[in-house]
Formats: structure tokens, sequence, C-alpha cells
């Protein structure tokens, strides 16, 4: 089955959970008029806030268009795979504002998809969702994210990149997939006079391994200027290297301001590295930096849902310092 297919047949699904709860509850509201001779207001009301739920929930499932990340002959090194691109579908979460939870790997082929808020702010963010590079978690540490930042105006672009599910050795691989999200940046400037965004307010953010590609586009030379990030989200992000330390003595002056956010019981990517970048972030001067570290989580916490009353927060605070900066 094609992913295409899979979100056809999910959105088929729920529109059908809509149409058997809409007969629920003509059915309920005839029974207690014809039993009690009352009309029940408020069983409707519950019931058409439950149809009310799931039309959201198909809502979201509209997600926008997957577009090409490279124009042809331009991708750069080659990551190929004989049998081509797979994917799975986990259960998805119950508080997923997307309904999906697709994992991708054996991507050969990039893909983006751009979240456009009804009201943009001129805040642009490509999402890097993770999976250790073997996998793309593309909704829920992708589209959920950017569907949660769109009523506070944010255009995001959820970037499916190239993953290693061959042993490329990192000369090869790293190479390829840096340049998957510096593209994505170029096409966010490029377009934004359409998409309503300032092109000196595109950031980049990853969840874990999608944290070291982000982490990757900061810090390794030959950044061309279109491909330069404003800003950067890193959550619970895989120090998968350990030169960044050296990049940022060699010129700090360049870093741009950097969320940065962990659980404390992340035994994955553990806290105390975010705590050490921290600290050199710290002893080089660079301003408008910002370190969360959440009492509770563990690793792949996504939005935080379901983890606690404050692990859920992280998301507004990444909002609100994005005001505090500037963005």
């Amino acid at each position: 089955m094609q992913s295409g297919d899979y979100l056809e047949n999910n959105l088929l699904l729920h529109k059908l959970r809509i149409l058997l709860l809409l007969v629920a509850a003509f059915r309920e509201v005839l029974f207690m008029c014809i039993t009690f001779r009352y009309f029940a207001p408020s069983a409707f009301v519950l019931v058409l806030t439950l149809v009310f739920g799931e039309s959201q929930i198909v809502a979201n499932n509209a997600l926008p268009a997957e577009k090409t990340l490279w124009p042809d002959g331009q991708m750069g090194p080659e990551i190929s795979y004989v049998d081509g691109e797979k994917y799975r579908a986990p259960e998805a979460s119950s508080t997923s504002p997307s309904g999906l939870n697709r994992v991708f790997s054996q991507v050969s082929k990039p893909t983006y998809a751009i979240h456009r808020p009804e009201k943009p702010n001129g805040v642009a963010l490509v999402i890097c969702p993770g999976g250790g590079y073997h996998d793309v978690w593309l909704d829920r540490e992708g589209h959920d994210l950017a569907l949660w930042l769109k009523p506070f105006g944010v255009t995001s672009l959820v970037l499916k990149y190239r993953t290693n599910n061959a042993d490329f050795p990192d000369n090869v691989y790293i190479p390829a997939v840096t340049s998957d999200a510096r593209q994505a940046i170029r096409l966010l400037r490029e377009g934004a006079v359409g998409l309503s965004i300032d092109p000196n307010k595109i950031g980049i953010s990853g969840f874990s391994a999608g944290g070291n590609l982000a982490l990757n586009v900061l810090f390794h030379e030959g950044v061309e200027k279109e491909t330069q990030a404003n800003f950067a989200g890193l959550f619970y992000p895989w120090f998968r290297q350990d030169d960044y330390v050296t990049a940022i003595e060699r010129d700090y002056s360049n870093i741009p301001p950097i969320f940065i956010m962990n659980a404390a019981d992340d035994q994955i990517t553990p806290a105390y590295r975010c705590i050490e970048f921290y600290g050199k972030l710290l002893k080089a001067k660079v301003k408008k930096t910002e370190l969360h570290i959440l009492n509770q989580g563990s690793h792949g916490f996504d939005l935080g849902e379901g983890r606690g009353v404050s692990t859920p927060m992280w998301k507004e605070s990444f909002v609100k310092w994005m005001v505090d900066v500037g963005f």
C-alpha cells in the first residue's frame, strides 16, 4: 500500500465514524422523546461534541501535498535502494493533531510539505523528524508540530530527508542529508514573498536525529548564505559528532539563537550532552540561546502529551522564546 492510499483509507475511516456518531445522536434523541416525552439537548450536544472532535481529525488529515525536494539532476550525492522506499504505520496517539503515525525508511527521493497558516507572522521553520537516520517519523515528529504551530502564524516545512539504510559511510551520507536540509531552507527563502514569510526569519529544527541534522546545517562549513538558518530548535537532539565545540570556538559570531530541550530521563540522547553543549555556547558568549531540561518524558516524546503536566509545555516555551528573540 502506498502512503497516499493509507491517507485516503484513514480519511474514509474517520468519515465513517462521523456518520455512525450522527446516527447514534439522532437515535438517542428519538429514544428520549418517545420514552420520556422530552428532548434531551445535553445528550445531543455531547454527541455533537464527539462528532466535532472527529471532524477536526479529518480536517487535520488533509495534510499539504508532498513535493519533490530537488529539481532533476541537482540532488548531489546519490543514495539509492534496490527495492525502493518503505513505510509502516504504527497506531497514532489519541492526542496526535494529524491522527497519523507514518514511519518511512529507505528514502532516496526526499520530499517536503509546507503548512501555511491563515495569518502568517513572517516566521518559517524547517522541521526535521527523527528516526536515527534509518527512519523518518514524519507525522509525530513532523506534521504534528507543524499543525500545532499554525495558529501561532508559523509557516512550517516538514522535511522527509534521505535515510541511511545501507551503511553508507559518513563521508557519503552526511553531506547528502545535510544538503537536503539546506535545500529546504533555500526553498523557503526563494519562496518568501509567495509564502508571506520574512527571509530573515527562517529557522531549522529537529527531533533526535533530526536535531543532529539541524546541528550539521548550523556548524558544518561551506554554507551558502541562502541556506543559512536564522535560528534553530533542537528537540532531544542527537549529538552524534563532537566537532560542534570546535565550530563554536572557530566562529561563534555567526551562531544564530538556539532553543534546546530534552528530558532528564532520556537514556538515548542523554540530557547531559545538551547541558555540555549549552555550556560551550555560554562560554563563547552566544546570545539568545535557551535550554530546557524537563523532569520527565524519556526519549521520543514528540509534543509531550501524556508525559506529565509540564512536559507538553515545551511547545509554548519554544513559541514564546521565538517572540523574545525577535522572531
